[in-house]
C-alpha cells in the first residue's frame, strides 16, 4: 500500500513538473514573441524618427532657401524700383520721375524738365503713373483699381489754399474724360468736354502730322544734325513734324545726348 501511494505521489510530482515545464516553455515563447514585437516596434519607430528628422531637416532647408530667395527677390525688386529710371530702355527722363513707393512706385511728369529748363510750351506735358515689377510680379488689387480709375478719367489736379482763419479753399481741374456719356452727368456736358478733347487732339495732329509714323533713315540723319547743332527739342519736333516726346525718346535711343556732351567738351 505504501509503495502504491509512493508511486501515486511520484506520478503527481512528475505531472506537476511536466505541466510546469510546458507552462515555462509557453511563457518563454510568449516572452520571445513579445520581445520580437517590441524590437520590431522600436525599429519601426526608429525608422519613422529618422524619416521625420530627415523630412524636418529638408523642410527647414527648404524654408531657409525660400526665405533667402524671397529676400533676394525682395532686394532685387527694391533695387529695380529705385534704379529703374537709370536703366536702359526706361522711356522717361529720371528728372521727370518721382519715387513715392506706395501704392505705386513713380509719378512721372513727362516733359516737365524740358518745360522748366527751356521754357517750352506745355502742349506735350503729361502725367504718368508707374509701378515697377521685377520678373513675374503682378499688380496688386489696389494697383489694378488705380489703373481703372485712370482709365475712367477719375483724375484731377487740385490746389488747396490755407487761409489766415485756418479754413481751406479748393480749386480743381477735372479730366474731360471723367464725364463720358456713361456717367451720370448730363449728356450735353459730356459731349462738350469730349468735343473739346477732340479739338485739342486734332490741333495736335495738325501741328505734328508725323507724330506716330515710323522713323526712317532721313529723319534720323536730320534729327542728329539738328540736335548736335544745338536746336531745342520742341523746335526739332516742329521741323520734323513729330511728337516732341517721341523726338526726346529717339534722341535717348540714338545716344545723341552723350554725343552732344562730348562735342561741347571738345569745344
Amino acid at each position: 500500500m505504501q509503495e502504491f501511494l509512493f508511486v501515486i505521489v511520484i506520478g503527481a510530482l512528475l505531472f506537476v513538473i511536466f505541466v510546469f515545464i510546458i507552462a515555462f516553455v509557453y511563457l518563454f515563447q510568449e516572452l520571445q514573441e513579445a520581445r520580437t514585437k517590441t524590437e520590431n516596434i522600436i525599429k519601426t519607430y526608429e525608422v519613422q524618427l529618422r524619416d521625420n528628422k530627415a523630412k524636418q531637416q529638408y523642410e527647414i532647408e527648404k524654408a531657409r532657401h525660400q526665405s533667402v530667395e524671397f529676400s533676394r527677390r525682395t532686394i532685387k525688386g527694391q533695387v529695380a524700383e529705385q534704379f529703374a529710371p537709370l536703366l536702359q530702355g526706361f522711356p522717361y527722363l529720371p528728372s521727370d520721375s518721382h519715387f513715392i513707393g506706395d501704392p505705386v512706385d513713380y509719378v512721372v511728369f513727362n516733359g516737365y524738365t524740358e518745360l522748366r529748363d527751356n521754357h517750352n510750351p506745355v502742349d506735350n506735358l503729361e502725367l504718368v503713373i508707374i509701378d515697377i515689377k521685377y520678373n513675374k510680379a503682378q499688380l496688386s488689387e489696389g494697383q489694378k483699381r488705380i489703373a481703372k480709375a485712370v482709365e475712367a478719367g477719375k483724375v484731377r489736379f487740385e490746389v488747396v489754399k490755407v487761409l489766415e482763419d485756418g479754413k481751406v479753399e479748393v480749386q480743381s481741374w477735372d479730366s474731360p474724360w471723367k464725364n463720358r456719356p456713361e456717367s451720370n452727368v448730363a449728356e450735353t456736358n459730356s459731349h462738350n468736354k469730349t468735343s473739346e478733347w477732340q479739338r485739342n487732339w486734332d490741333e495736335f495732329l495738325k501741328k505734328y502730322p508725323k507724330a506716330y509714323e515710323p522713323w526712317d533713315e532721313t529723319d534720323d540723319i536730320l534729327l542728329k544734325d539738328k540736335y548736335l547743332a544745338g536746336m531745342k527739342i520742341n523746335d526739332i519736333a516742329l521741323f520734323l513734324k513729330r511728337n516732341p516726346y517721341k523726338v526726346r525718346m529717339r534722341i535717348k535711343k540714338k545716344n545723341l545726348e552723350n554725343m552732344r556732351n562730348l562735342q561741347n567738351q571738345r569745344v
